[in-house]
């Protein structure tokens, strides 16, 4: 089955009355054919140029019977609308509709010139979903009709939008009828080549090897006064004649059919002219078809903007693959480029763009550099190993920390209610009195940019040197994982004020372990912080919270002595009182197992080697917020984005951090 793709033929006005008769001033529309079941050339990966046939029984029509009308086949901004395509029906073996011109200022210029007759041709895009491959001299019967291949036929296809284009591909369409009369009138003023097979007859009556075709026309003229045939074998001279001129008529129609068809009509003096039989032309033609079909500035049936887009596919997925990365499904034609270095990918990409793509590999690179689409091949893998970079980190502060997300980077304010008022007993005149709540002074937070720039060379390119595409932007992706994380901690180690003017772990706000408690964690130490959490009431000193802290949180310093309590299901104490001296030393610990998700950072260490935290849940810890949501590092082409020495990207995450509520976190500083 093809690739999911846009494919483009050309869809001229329609035929069933003479140009401009359908057009319609009032509504601003004319009737067109979008298409038909004729055969037409388009390109594919995995085969290359190659003969279509659009069966109507199979196109998929959208409900509404409409399509949006673009201005030739630019599909990037709404100003490249102009227009839609309604009442799409099929007949017979085509697809007709009528094509409405909008009123907006964009429209305006192809509404006139389709109305003046000098914007005649039009383009259909649409997207393959299933077809049937014959081979060469193969026959096969698709619905009702007979093919034989070389052939696609598309048994399913879905029409996405239509195109106003300066020149289709289709020779019913009437830029084709005036390059036919031009065609003419280039064949009418040039010698033509005489037919060979004429030429050997003539030579076996005597006309010599080296006479010219004009001499040829002359020996034809006077061949009967030239002659004594033998009796009952003369030459019918008027047949010779009409046989001459009936194949070479024939042959100029052929390839005069062809050249029009396919848009070819400068080829006609190598061509016709020079004599080349019909099999030569059709072999020329489709070469520069070929060549055509990838030059993004081509307009006729084979893929316009899309050909590119399908290039850039599988030229992506072949450096992906070449870098070791994993590509699910490689789009077609990855394979074949997957063994280019990358000069020779740069001068695909020039190839590919119509642009010069020889000279000096130096003057090659750099020509890719600033005219192709090399650039964004580089910055695709270049994305690719950030992202996977990125997937790679394990940074700990997604354990216990809350997400948010903010639109810009102006100071937010997080409020926060009270609890309501608690309820009253209603008295014997039945009164029932407002409630009221209050808020809590509010927490300010604000993102900012972290970014670096890295730089690939024209050396590097020249090189081959994948792996600092590949290693580069992983690194900074490492970097920005470092950042957020500084982030956060920063958060904790740094200890600043609240909204309320204290700060986050203070005695004002009782999460703030006294001297008698200071030490490693232990039953003691751990019960009295898992109260002073549970004992906070709100906002308004009405309720009581009772917070339970999910996640503890410590220095890599305290993970030996941490784990060991935390996986000791009995502890000594002999400072315990139990009812049975006996017990004393194999008392059941209740913090053991998996009380805590426990979370050990090397950047506590950096501020102390004893310091340990409880928090939790999250919504009452520290908050983590992104830009718009998004929680990956950027890369950016960085303007003037790319020269001939190279390209510059930036990899940057917009990123800040706060605490939520001093009431869901609890410091215990150690001995």
């Amino acid at each position: 089955m093809p690739p999911k793709e846009m494919n483009y033929r050309s869809a001229p006005l329609s035929a069933r009355a003479d140009s401009p008769a359908t057009l319609d001033e009032e509504t601003r529309s004319v009737e067109i054919i979008l298409s038909t079941e004729a055969p037409a050339l388009v390109y594919d990966w995995d085969r290359g140029v190659i003969n279509e046939v659009l069966l109507m029984s199979g196109a998929q029509l959208p409900v509404s019977r409409q399509l949006v009308q673009l201005d030739a086949h630019s599909r990037y901004d709404t100003a490249d609308i102009i227009g839609s395509v309604r009442d799409i029906r099929i007949e017979d073996d085509r697809m007709v509709g009528r094509a409405y011109f909008s009123s907006a200022p964009e429209a305006e210029s192809p509404w006139i010139k389709v109305k003046e007759g000098h914007l005649t041709d039009f383009s259909i895009g649409y997207r393959v979903d299933e077809a049937v491959w014959i081979k060469k001299d193969e026959t096969a019967s698709i619905d009702g009709k007979t093919y034989t291949g070389p052939v696609q036929v598309v048994t399913k296809w879905t029409p996405r939008e239509l195109s106003a284009v300066p020149i289709g591909a289709d020779s019913n369409a009437k830029a084709r009828a005036e390059a036919h009369q031009n065609l003419n009138s280039v064949v009418q003023k040039e010698e033509i080549s005489m037919n060979e097979q004429i030429r050997k007859m003539l030579e076996s009556k005597g006309l010599p090897a080296t006479a010219t075709d004009e001499e040829a026309i002359v020996f034809l003229d006077g061949l009967e006064a030239r002659q004594d045939p033998e009796p009952g074998n003369e030459p019918d001279l008027e047949q010779i004649r009409a046989e001459a001129t009936g194949v070479e008529r024939e042959r100029i129609c052929e390839i005069d059919a062809l050249l029009t068809r396919y848009d070819c009509q400068d080829m006609a003096r190598d061509l016709i002219v020079g004599g080349k039989s019909l099999e030569e032309a059709s072999r020329a033609v489709l070469d520069e078809v070929h060549k055509r079909s990838k030059n993004p500035g081509f307009s006729g049936v084979i893929l316009v903007g899309d050909e590119r887009d399908k290039f850039r596919a599988a030229a992506g997925h072949a450096l992906e693959l070449r870098a070791g990365m994993t590509v699910a499904v490689p789009a077609p034609g990855a394979q074949e480029l997957r063994g280019f270095t990358l000069p020779e990918m740069a001068r695909e990409c020039l190839r590919m763009a119509g642009i010069n793509h020889h000279g000096s590999i130096k003057e090659m690179v750099g020509r890719a550099l600033t005219s192709s689409d090399f650039p964004y091949l580089l910055a695709n893998l270049a994305t690719k190993s950030l992202q996977q970079a990125w997937e790679l980190q394990s940074e700990t502060w997604r354990t216990w920390c809350g997400i948010g997300s903010v639109s810009d980077f102006k100071t937010y304010y997080d409020n926060a209610l009270s609890e309501h008022d608690d309820l009253e007993e209603i008295g014997e005149t039945g009164e029932i009195k407002y409630g009221s709540f209050s808020e809590k002074p509010p927490e300010t937070y604000k993102i900012a940019t972290y970014a670096k720039k890295f730089r690939l060379t024209r050396v590097m390119i020249i090189n081959d040197d994948l792996g600092a595409l590949v290693e580069l932007p992983a690194r900074r992706a490492e970097a920005a994982g470092r950042k957020v994380s500084d982030v956060v901690y920063a958060v904790l180690v740094s200890n600043g004020n609240m909204g309320d003017g204290h700060a986050l772990f203070s005695t004002n706000h009782a999460n703030d372990a006294i001297s008698d408690y200071r030490a490693a964690p232990g039953v003691t130490q751990v019960a009295e912080a898992i109260r002073a959490m549970g004992v906070k009431k709100g906002i308004a000193g009405k309720s009581h919270l009772n917070i339970r802290p999910e996640y503890f949180l410590a220095p890599k310093a305290l993970e030996g002595v941490a784990e060991v309590f935390f996986r000791s299901e009995r502890f000594a104490d002999s400072d315990t009182v139990a009812t049975d001296s006996s017990l004393a030393a194999t008392r059941v610990n209740p913090y053991s197992g998996n009380y805590f998700t426990r979370v050990y950072e090397p950047r506590l260490d950096d501020d102390s080697l004893t310091a340990w935290y409880l928090a939790g849940p999250k919504g009452r810890t520290v908050k983590v917020v992104f830009l718009n949501g998004v929680q990956a590092p950027m890369l950016e082409m960085q303007q003037p984005g790319f020269t001939i020495e190279g390209v510059e990207y930036a990899v940057s995450i917009d990123v800040g951090a706060y605490a939520t509520d001093y009431r869901g976190m609890y410091r215990n500083e150690g001995a």
